[in-house]
């Protein structure tokens, strides 16, 4: 009989094999990481184009009232990175940063891109933090991980350029970096993506789940009467009447509070089994389409989502590709079709 101390000395070993395996072997959460580059991406140029009218006096020259937040902000040079005095000069660094969004979602250059896109949001939301949310903190968190993983493996022109590169027979280190082809060594790209990739989960772990404890510190939450506040107010009724139906219903405003809670509070738990993370990533995608619909904060409940998209498994995303896939090629046939139709009317 093997003695209990070598049994759990034994598992201890497998376990560490298994880790070893894990973290070099292979990158984890392709998919997933695409999804949520193209998602974060997605989220950065629909906020950046909505408040491009009123850029200037949110971030540009028009906001000197926001000049004493610079002057202590911890972020200290990097917020000065955009014009304060010249509006031309801004407007132009503004559009450079729309376009880097662009090519994120693109993935063109994505590591790049990325790294300047975390670098330009940062230095423009900075200017005035006040007017920032939370959405804004997890895109800067976020993309700046992101540099350190591979989040082009799919849906982008960078894995479309490896692919022809991958034929080529030149080895130099210039065709390597013009098809974005690996430079290091496999055992490190892998060990540095999916390191950074298990701070991304921790950090959304611990936003959810500090989130959801400081809720439920407060009597509102408690009492299941909290959301009814925000949803009352008329600067986040995008829908006023479907506001008005839900906070006027005590029964459904307690169940959607205590929902909110509820699906923040267990949500790293219910991620450990493939049934339970169904309703999990199912719950987190109502609440912050909740939040998106009700309270008209779409780019800040998109940042959210976007990396959430990490903890979606690979077959479902496949899944996702063909369906879109087979809708996409079925659009085209009909609209030969119809072309076709269009001309043999012509013609009679």
């Amino acid at each position: 009989m093997i003695p209990t101390d070598a049994r759990i000395s034994t598992r201890i070993d497998d376990w560490l094999v298994q880790g070893q395996a894990w973290m070099l072997l292979q990158k984890h959460a392709l998919y997933g990481l695409s999804a949520a580059r193209i998602l974060i991406g997605t989220a950065i140029l629909g906020l950046l184009v909505s408040d491009f009218p009123s850029r200037h006096i949110l971030w540009g020259l028009g906001s000197f009232w926001a000049g004493p937040f610079r002057e202590t902000s911890e972020f200290g040079p990097l917020v000065h990175i955009f014009s304060g005095t010249n509006p031309v000069l801004f407007t132009f660094q503004y559009v450079v940063l729309i376009t880097v969004s662009v090519a994120v979602i693109l993935g063109w250059r994505t590591r790049l891109n990325t790294a300047l896109l975390a670098i330009g949001l940062t230095a423009l939301v900075e200017r005035a933090d006040i007017v920032g949310d939370q959405g804004d903190n997890i895109a800067r968190i976020g993309l700046t991980l992101m540099v350190l993983m591979t989040t082009n493996a799919h849906w982008s022109l960078d894995a479309r350029r490896r692919r022809i590169g991958a034929d080529k027979e030149d080895s130099s280190i210039w065709r390597r970096l013009w098809f974005n082809l690996p430079l290091l060594p496999s055992w490190l790209t892998n060990l540095l993506h999916n390191a950074a990739l298990i701070a991304l989960a921790g950090q959304l772990f611990i936003l959810y789940t500090a989130s959801a404890l400081y809720k439920v510190q407060g009597d509102l939450w408690q009492d299941g009467t909290a959301l009814y506040y925000p949803l009352a107010l008329h600067e986040y009724s995008v829908f006023p009447g479907l506001n008005q139906i839900m906070y006027e219903n005590p029964t459904f405003l307690t169940l959607a509070t205590y929902f909110s809670v509820y699906v923040q509070l267990f949500f790293a738990v219910g991620l450990l089994h493939p049934v339970t993370r169904r309703f999990a990533l199912i719950g987190v995608i109502l609440l912050h389409g909740g939040i998106a619909i009700l309270m008209g904060l779409p780019w800040f409940s998109l940042a959210m989502l976007a990396f959430d998209a990490i903890f979606v498994t690979q077959r479902t995303w496949q899944r996702l590709e063909r369906l879109i896939i087979q809708v996409m090629n079925g659009l085209y046939k009909r609209m030969q079709a119809s072309r076709r139709g269009q001309h043999g009317a012509h013609r009679n």
